[in-house]
Parts: structure tokens; C-alpha cells; sequence
């Protein structure tokens, strides 16, 4: 299999300076992605008004609602090309670069014609206060134009990340987010288009960056090659493609509806509440988009050596995994903890609206390793083909243990502290279940690699 400069042997070699030069391009990634997104939120905190701030950020889980099943896909494409790389499966590779980018192509038109449709509707749902709604659904609308591109440049990376790349989607991702930054500037600050500068500046970075991946892919060589007049859906490498992908984005979905439950919980302490928790949530993105990176590494290095048969470098890959996201959410965390206010200030300086924010910034930060450690556990368990599990464990114990606290706990104590424990404590539920699930296949794993190897030395002697 022909393989470029940027690709990278995760099956041979020392294992942790491997991960470590993944996962840093991918954390940065991630972490310039939000930064920009952060950017937009700055932007417009400063040059319009804290209902403007707020009419973007009450918008955030119902967008990613929509959006997850196909982000959730893109997470299969990746883990079905990792173990195809592993394996050195040139035409099944090639048969899933190809049906994942159509896919992609597709299904991202025909959910944006579904959200511009459906945005007023769901607006409503949440409780968004009139006051804001007009501005919401705009920016909503707006958003979802651009959602064939941004399924693109996901998918686009997803492939390119199996093939151990993480390089190029970061250098893509800048020279997105400088287009976004400086369009946001000319729309918002210059033109005072608010919402919908943010909007159409985010719209304008994702076509930038779509176009990007699409050339790095067609300039690839061998099988990791995309010839677009060779764009079609083979069925049965998309059978495969949705087991791994549809319990994830399923997953996300459920963890997108808990969140919406919760936002519109939120959104009863008013505005003010709103704009502060929309800060905080941008924030933890940033936090989380770092963690992330541990989960992704873990998926990608265990799917590969999967594929390749190398138990041990699973078992390693997964310790490394854990750590890191332990040590990123604990060392991150921390630090964010405690320059909260200065960082609650760069997004708005309304005093109120940087007490709420604090209130839980206090509880979800100090808490986030706990995060990284449910997550890495559901990586874990994607890399090695079990998909379902960690989609059930989100159903009953991370969206469902939230609702019931909702109902419970919160109706009880109607206080935005007692709302937002419902976050780390759904995380130890789920990560707990996750890691008990795990450690069970990868005992079974290990006695029959142990098998298979005593097996073999029995015939060579």
C-alpha cells in the first residue's frame, strides 16, 4: 500500500512517541477549531450585545442534535479505515474513502434542507425567549447552508486521520479559521451584520476547508487515493460503515438531548444565565477538544493494531490513552479553574453574567479528567469493533441518569449548582460501565492471543 509523508506505521515502532506526534497536531486541531469558534462569541459579546451572544449559544445542542447522527458516521469511516490500513486492505480502503465522501456529500445536503426547514420548530421546543428567537433562527439557517461542506471536511479528515495524518487537517483548519476571524471582523465589527456576519463568516471557512481536503485526498497516492468520477455508494462497505458509525452518532444524539433538556433548564434563570453559560460551554469545548484528542488517538491506534492482529499494542495503546486524557483533563482544568474570571471577562464583561458563568465553571472544570476517562473508555471499546455498548451505557446512564436528575434532583433544589452536577456525575456512571465492558473484551482478547501463541510453539517444537 502506497503510503505519503504525512501517513504514519502505527503497527510497528515505539508506541508512545507515535501517539504523542498524533495526538498533539489533533489536539491543536481541535483546539484552534473551537478557539474560532470562541472567536465568533468574543467578537460578537463585544461588538453586539449579550442577547446576540446568547441567541448563537442556545443554538449549539439543538444544531448538534441534527447533525450528530452524520458526525457520528464520519467516526465509523475512521474506525473502518484504521483497521483497513492495519490490515493493508488496499481495495476495501479505497471502497471506503469513496463511499464515506458521497455519503458525506449527500447526507449533508439533505440535512440542511431539513434545519433550515425545521429550526423555528425546535427553537420553540427549548424555550427560547422571543426576545431572541428571530436571531436564533437566522443564524441557524445560515449555519446549516454551509452543513455540506462541513460534513466534507469532517469525513475528509476522518480518512485522511486513519491513515495516521493529522498534519494537514490542522493546516487546513488554520487557514480556515484566519478567513473566519478576519471576515468576522469585516461583517460584525465593520458592517454590523451581528448574527448573521458570524454566520455567513463561519460558512465562507467550512467551503474554504472542504475544498482543502478534497485536494489533499485526490493528490494522495495509491489506495487512499479519491478519484471523484469514482464517487458512488458500494452498499456493502456502507453496511459497514453504519455499524460503526450509527451507534455514535447515536450516542451523540443522546448526549445532545440531555444537553437540550438541560440548556432548557438554563434558559428559566434568563438571559443573563444564558449568556454566561454560553461562555462557559465555549470554554469547556476548548477543554474538552484537548481530551478529545486522547479518545481519537485510542480509536485510531487500537483500530489499526486491530486490524494487524497486535494485541499488546492494544493493551498499550489503551493505558497511554487513559492517561492522557487524565492528565489533559486534571492539568487543563485546573488552570481554566482558576483563571476563570479573567476568562469569563474576555466574552462579556456584564458582572452578572460572569457570576453565572463561574458557578460552573467551579464544578465542571475541577471535575473534567473524569470526562476524558468515560470517553477514552467508549474509544476503546469503538477501536476494537464494539459500537453498540458505549451507545447503550450513554443512552441509560449519561442522557438518562441527567434527565432523571432533572426530575429529581434539580426539581428539588432549582439551583444552577445542583444542575450542573448532573455533568460529572453522569460521567463516573458511564465511564465506570464503559471500562467494566472493556476490560472484559480485552481479557478475552489477551487469552486468545496467549492461546494462538502457545499454539504456535507447540507445533515449532
Amino acid at each position: 500500500m502506497s503510503i505519503n509523508r504525512y501517513n504514519m506505521d502505527m503497527c510497528n515502532g515505539p508506541l508512545l512517541g507515535k501517539m504523542i506526534c498524533y495526538a498533539i497536531p489533533l489536539a491543536i486541531t481541535y483546539i484552534l477549531q473551537l478557539t474560532f469558534h470562541a472567536a465568533d462569541l468574543i467578537i460578537i459579546g463585544n461588538f453586539g450585545s449579550y442577547k446576540s451572544m446568547a441567541s448563537i449559544g442556545t443554538t449549539a445542542d439543538l444544531i448538534n442534535l441534527m447533525v450528530n447522527m452524520l458526525v457520528g458516521i464520519s467516526v465509523g469511516a475512521n474506525i473502518l479505515a484504521a483497521q483497513y490500513y492495519g490490515a493493508k486492505d488496499r481495495k476495501k480502503l479505497s471502497r471506503t474513502i469513496h463511499t464515506s465522501m458521497c455519503f458525506a456529500l449527500w447526507g449533508g445536503v439533505f440535512m440542511a434542507v431539513f434545519g433550515i426547514l425545521g429550526c423555528v420548530s425546535a427553537l420553540k421546543m427549548i424555550h427560547v425567549p422571543d426576545e431572541i428567537l428571530p436571531k436564533s433562527a437566522l443564524y441557524m439557517r445560515i449555519i446549516f447552508c454551509g452543513l455540506p461542506f462541513s460534513m466534507i471536511y469532517n469525513f475528509g479528515c476522518s480518512i485522511l486521520r486513519a491513515g495516521g495524518d493529522t498534519q494537514r487537517p490542522l493546516y487546513f483548519l488554520i487557514a480556515a479559521g484566519i478567513v473566519n476571524v478576519v471576515l468576522n471582523i469585516l461583517l460584525v465589527a465593520a458592517f454590523k451584520w451581528d448574527v448573521a456576519g458570524v454566520a455567513v463568516a463561519t460558512v465562507i471557512s467550512q467551503g474554504l476547508s472542504a475544498w482543502l481536503v478534497i485536494k489533499a485526498m485526490t493528490g494522495a497516492r495509491g489506495a487512499s487515493r479519491l478519484i471523484l468520477k469514482n464517487l458512488r455508494i458500494d452498499w456493502q462497505t456502507l453496511k459497514r460503515l453504519l455499524a460503526f458509525g450509527v451507534p455514535a452518532g447515536v450516542q451523540g444524539i443522546f448526549f445532545s438531548i440531555s444537553n437540550i433538556i438541560i440548556q432548557g433548564a438554563i434558559n428559566t434563570f434568563g438571559s443573563q444565565a444564558m449568556a454566561g453559560m454560553t461562555a462557559t460551554v465555549c470554554m469547556e469545548w476548548l477543554l474538552y477538544s484537548a481530551v478529545h484528542s486522547a479518545q481519537q488517538t485510542t480509536i485510531v491506534f487500537v483500530g489499526q493494531n486491530f486490524g494487524a492482529g497486535k494485541s499488546g499494542r492494544i493493551m498499550r495503546s489503551l493505558w497511554i490513552g487513559f492517561a492522557g486524557a487524565a492528565l489533559i483533563g486534571l492539568v487543563l482544568g485546573g488552570i481554566m479553574t482558576a483563571a476563570g474570571r479573567l476568562l469569563m471577562g474576555l466574552f462579556n464583561s456584564d458582572p452578572e453574567v460572569v457570576a453565572w458563568g463561574l458557578k460552573r465553571i467551579k464544578i465542571v472544570f475541577t471535575t473534567y479528567f473524569l470526562c476524558g476517562l468515560m470517553d477514552v473508555a467508549a474509544g476503546g471499546l469503538r477501536g476494537l469493533g464494539h459500537a453498540i455498548i458505549p451507545t447503550v451505557s450513554a443512552l441509560l446512564f449519561a442522557c438518562g441518569f441527567r434527565i432523571f436528575w432533572i426530575e429529581t434532583a434539580f426539581d428539588a433544589s432549582r439551583t444552577i449548582e445542583t444542575l450542573v452536577w448532573a455533568y460529572p456525575l453522569s460521567w463516573i456512571i458511564t465511564g465506570a460501565v464503559n471500562g467494566i465492558f472493556l476490560y472484559w473484551f480485552c481479557k478475552k482478547m489477551l487469552q486468545k492471543s496467549n492461546g494462538r501463541a502457545s499454539y504456535a510453539m507447540l507445533n515449532k517444537n
